[in-house]
């Protein structure tokens, strides 16, 4: 199997979805992500770019994922909020897990100051992405490490420590679009590891309801999005019960700070037309 095989697929039409949402016309609705177009094939910018083709585009997506486009723009907002609202309390490093295509280290470089950031990803999708970066103007490389994991030879602890992460520094991790896809053990592994962090860093990450996984499956829209996943050869395969997230986090050395389901998330993006996804939601939580 060779290396781009091997890379996420999710994660550049996660960001075709946030390039499509930057050229929203109504700025409240606008995703603010403004470089991930420079992030994403010539068949996807074609996509976004062109109006009539972009109106396809998420017509198909909301037909095959309904309330994913909507919800990616929540998300890109909500974690930038909470990023910076870290970062200014006085996190000095900053973890991008699974980053993939995030841009937020050259989007949001001036009001990041002085934080150190690491991208963290598998090998063979932070070595496409390192190719996307040079798209980018101004991208600010001198200020990124890129650490790449492959947990099938190795451990997130060992990654870190290898890739020049400071465990005694206070630590703020973003953790995007990736928890549905690993198993629960996987999960609970990457929380313990962020706790032994130092007093004060913390995580934000969205992850699915574990009542999504039930048959007959409870929401509407979720068959969908299983098929279409699965597809794309990338299955779901876990979730979280929000009811009992709290515990779940304690048992791991995290106490849960905030939870933001759809009902919260949609404070984004006002008067918005479409709909949200329902079985996802947002979580931040901090060491004690």
């Amino acid at each position: 199997m060779d290396g781009d095989s091997q890379r996420s697929r999710t994660a550049e039409g996660a960001a075709a979805l946030r390039a499509a949402g930057a050229r929203e016309r109504d700025p409240a609705l606008r995703n603010p992500d403004n470089l991930a177009e420079h992030l994403i094939g010539l068949r996807y910018r074609l996509g976004t770019r062109i109006p009539p083709m972009r109106a396809v585009l998420l017509w198909q997506i909301e037909r095959r994922m309904p309330g994913l486009y909507s919800y990616v723009t929540a998300r890109t907002k909500h974690l930038d909020e909470l990023l910076l609202t870290e970062t200014r309390s006085g996190a000095k490093q900053v973890v991008i897990l699974g980053a993939g295509a995030d841009s937020r280290a050259y989007r949001l470089s001036d009001a990041l100051g002085d934080a150190q950031v690491f991208e963290v990803d598998h090998p063979a999708t932070g070595a496409w992405k390192r190719e996307r970066l040079r798209n980018l103007p101004d991208a600010h490389w001198d200020r990124v490490g890129f650490v790449a994991v492959d947990f099938g030879t190795g451990t997130l602890d060992d990654a870190l420590a290898d890739g020049g992460v400071d465990r005694a520094v206070p630590t703020v991790f973003l953790w995007e679009g990736v928890t549905p896809y690993l198993t629960s053990a996987e999960v609970d592994a990457t929380l313990s590891a962020i706790a032994r962090f130092a007093t004060g860093s913390s995580v934000v990450f969205d992850y699915w309801y574990r009542d999504v996984f039930d048959r007959p499956c409870p929401y509407p829209e979720g068959e969908k999005f299983f098929r279409g996943l699965a597809a794309r050869g990338e299955p779901a395969r876990s979730g979280l019960d929000p009811a009992t997230l709290a515990d779940h986090l304690a048992e791991r050395g995290l106490r849960l700070i905030d939870n933001a389901g759809p009902r919260e998330l949609a404070r984004h993006l006002p008067g918005a037309r479409r709909p949200i996804m329902s079985f996802s939601a947002i979580a931040h939580a901090r060491v004690p």
